[in-house]
């Protein structure tokens, strides 16, 4: 299928979202017009009045869809619309029934498949672009026995066989990855059998764990809907410090500008369709991060000298010092999106900068 360009209409499911608020940011400021859809009219009103401050000129809409399971949720949404970003999802590790995980997603996703198929008077529906996770492409809690790497070709069954063994008592986390693998599986099951007679291709992008400035406006750090975004603050601004785990939690990272931006060359990629692509610039662990902050307090907040004390300095942290851990490949986007990730350094100034800049670091400032 051709590649999107502006002034192109992109439907953004989940568009209040921490990925889906951003990816209708980089879409006006690009000159695409946004219809963005949320579950609520209060959160049409929120968002309608974030991004309409922002983003004065821009061409944007706002449309309700309450119930993304309902049979022809997204019809009416759909009118008009030639590029879709399929983000919505539920995104919680604290729901009891696996099904309440995995019928959202994979109804949603269908939905959104079927009713851009359906309508063969109004096929002006060219791509869509799902937003999966690296869940859905291998464990990313348990650590494998040696190093491994993981690909756009690999699949995550450990999860989904964890939760057709122990059901409601497996790990929140992977009923939410037994939920990504399904959908995207069912996506693209959808999309292979139905292509010949579809105007649309599909494709996928598949982050890591997503880190970095916020699209919205919390009213504090305990208002945050991202949980990896709640996570950094815990991490990076708790007083005290929460300590250090043992061994290390290792992370698979992005930054969400990365992401968004990946989301944007997928849409004006004529070859892109088709295709999955893994998000994914590094690995990390938390200590990376303290380290970066504790040597680096005259370039970021006042106050943060005290809460991460400089450090002696060490030797870059070589693959091998860490325990066997997987690593999610992001070089297909390199090399065929043209993506260059932004480094782990640059990813925690713009989280701190964004925090101070919304005055929640007082806490830090004002530490003895």
């Amino acid at each position: 299928m051709p590649a999107l360009y502006p002034p192109a209409k992109v439907l953004v499911t989940g568009a209040n979202g921490f990925v889906g608020c951003w990816i209708v940011r980089l879409l006006l400021e690009a000159g695409y017009a946004v219809r963005a859809a949320v579950r609520t009219p209060d959160k049409a009103r929120t968002l309608t009045t974030q991004i309409t401050s922002k983003y004065p000129g821009g061409a944007f809409e706002c449309a309700v869809v309450p119930d993304i399971t309902k049979d022809g949720a997204f019809d009416e949404c759909l009118l008009g619309v030639e590029g879709v970003v399929h983000t919505a999802t539920p995104v919680t590790f604290d729901l009891d029934d696996p099904a309440e995980y995995i019928e959202p997603a994979v109804k949603g996703t269908l939905g959104i498949l079927y009713s851009a198929a359906k309508y063969t008077y109004i096929r002006t529906v060219k791509r869509i672009v799902f937003t999966s996770s690296i869940s859905a492409v291998a464990d990313v809690i348990l650590p494998p026995t040696k190093t491994v790497i993981r690909t756009e070709d690999d699949w995550n069954s450990t999860s989904v066989e964890i939760v057709e063994k122990t059901g409601k008592a497996a790990p929140g986390v992977d009923k939410y990855s037994t939920s990504k693998v399904k959908s995207e599986r069912a996506a693209w099951q959808f999309y292979e059998k139905n292509k010949h007679r579809l105007s649309y291709d599909l494709s996928v992008v598949a982050p890591a764990w997503i880190f970095g400035p916020l699209p919205d406006d919390p009213p504090s750090p305990e208002d945050i809907a991202s949980a990896s975004m709640k996570l950094a603050w815990t991490q990076m601004f708790s007083v005290p410090v929460p300590p250090a785990s043992s061994p290390p939690a290792i992370y698979n990272y992005v930054h969400i500008l990365d992401v968004a931006e990946m989301h944007l060359r997928v849409l004006n990629t004529e070859d892109a369709g088709g295709k999955r692509f893994l998000a994914s610039a590094g690995v990390c662990v938390f200590q990376d991060w303290c380290m970066f902050l504790s040597n680096s307090q005259t370039l970021l907040a006042p106050g943060l000298g005290k809460l991460h004390p400089p450090r002696p300095s060490r030797p870059a942290r070589e693959e091998k010092a860490l325990r066997p851990h997987t690593v999610f490949s992001g070089k297909r986007a390199e090399n065929e999106l043209g993506i260059v990730y932004k480094p782990l350094a640059e990813m925690v100034k713009d989280i701190v900068d964004d925090f101070h800049g919304r005055g929640w670091l007082k806490h830090v400032e004002n530490l003895e």
